[in-house]
């Protein structure tokens, strides 16, 4: 469960301990994502490295490959995946916006192409509680409906009804007592969706709520709204979970907004395309620049990588494509947000945390020359 520990004076953040199965969580965090129980070359060992305590899985691409009677033998997904701290899943509702993999949404569940055999698979609030308490993850994420940017106010209208009647049924299939729930959502870019979806979750009394639908390439304006219109409406007392967003400036905004969690691909798919994040902003790795480049990543960074390699090397392996320098990166990039949220948390607990905002902003938004 949740409790908050510290609060801003200045700003709605927060500092707080999500106690789980499997650990307690200092809040806010990140999570790095392991869609398949692994990274794109990244995985346990790295996410225990760079002493993350929380990261997220996708259940229903679980169920299909390697299936759910293979991490139930294993003992769950803990096990299967040697990661024993806390672990989210999240439900497939977001792969609802890949036009290769959804065939359809009705009241009933989402009809998916299984990218494996192209079968037909279906997925309802009952076979989702169903495939995430079977694998035992620390959290689970309800069924929800994802509309894309874009999407008429009717669409949205639809998508909410679904996730709204989805959540009431999620609800009453989860029956694990060890497994947190949360709720979802949803409703948009408009305001009076996203304050009725956010009344809505919060009288759900779940365990934790998160707002998805987001940074699904809106601009960032509409992405901040979204947050506004949602969050005087929701349970202060609940954990507050932001889906997909990952920007190291853009979460400490939204840590100033009360969001306690978040997830996103945007720290490794950024190091899979060369991008690396310093203290003193962002640098491509890439660049003529740094090919006699000696120096770390970051001088201020202590990850195995900053301590080891130099950028000159990193540039090489770059040049050369070898698949070793993603991991690598990712690596760095994924221990310079657990590093983040460290120095967030204390800036909370210190009561400083909106002059910590302001000089990293300014240090981080610097333009590489």
């Amino acid at each position: 469960m949740f409790n908050i520990q510290y609060e801003d004076e200045k700003t709605e953040a927060r500092a707080g301990l999500l106690k789980t199965a499997h650990g307690k969580v200092e809040t806010p965090f990140f999570m790095p994502v392991a869609t398949r129980a692994i990274g794109k070359y990244i995985g346990a060992f790295d996410y225990n490295e760079i002493n993350a305590n929380a990261i997220i899985c996708n259940a229903f691409i679980l169920s299909l490959r390697p299936g759910i009677n293979v991490i139930e033998k294993a003992g769950g997904l803990h096990k299967f995946m040697n990661f024993n701290k806390t672990i989210f899943t999240d439900c497939g509702g977001f792969q609802m916006l890949r036009e290769s993999f959804l065939q359809g949404s009705t009241k009933k569940g989402i009809n998916f192409t299984n990218p494996f055999d192209n079968s037909t698979e279906r997925v309802t609030p009952e076979k989702i509680m169903h495939i995430e308490q079977t694998i035992n993850s620390d959290v689970a994420m309800v069924l929800d409906d994802v509309s894309p940017y874009g999407a008429s106010y009717e669409q949205f209208v639809n998508s909410l009804k679904n996730t709204k009647k989805w959540a009431e049924e999620c609800k009453k299939y989860h029956t694990s007592k060890k497994q947190l729930l949360f709720g979802i959502v949803q409703g948009g870019f408009f305001k009076d969706l996203r304050e009725k979806s956010a009344k809505f979750v919060s009288e759900l009394d779940l365990d934790g709520i998160a707002i998805g639908g987001l940074a699904i390439g809106e601009p960032m304006k509409e992405m901040f709204k979204a947050i506004d219109y949602s969050m005087p409406y929701i349970s202060k007392e609940k954990i507050h979970y932001l889906m997909g967003v990952g920007s190291p400036d853009h979460l400490l905004d939204c840590i100033s907004k009360g969001i306690d969690c978040f997830d996103s691909v945007f720290p490794t798919q950024n190091a899979r395309h060369n991008t690396l994040f310093t203290s003193n902003g962002k640098i491509a790795i890439k660049k003529a620049k740094y090919k006699f480049d000696l120096s770390p990543i970051d001088k201020n960074c202590d990850c195995k990588i900053c301590k080891n390699l130099t950028r000159s090397y990193l540039h090489h392996l770059t040049k050369i494509n070898d698949p070793e320098a993603k991991r690598y990166m990712q690596h760095h990039n994924l221990h310079f947000m657990q590093g983040l949220m460290k120095k967030a948390r204390t800036a909370i607990k210190e009561n400083n945390f909106e002059k910590f905002k302001k000089e990293f902003e300014e240090r981080f938004n610097k333009k590489e020359k």
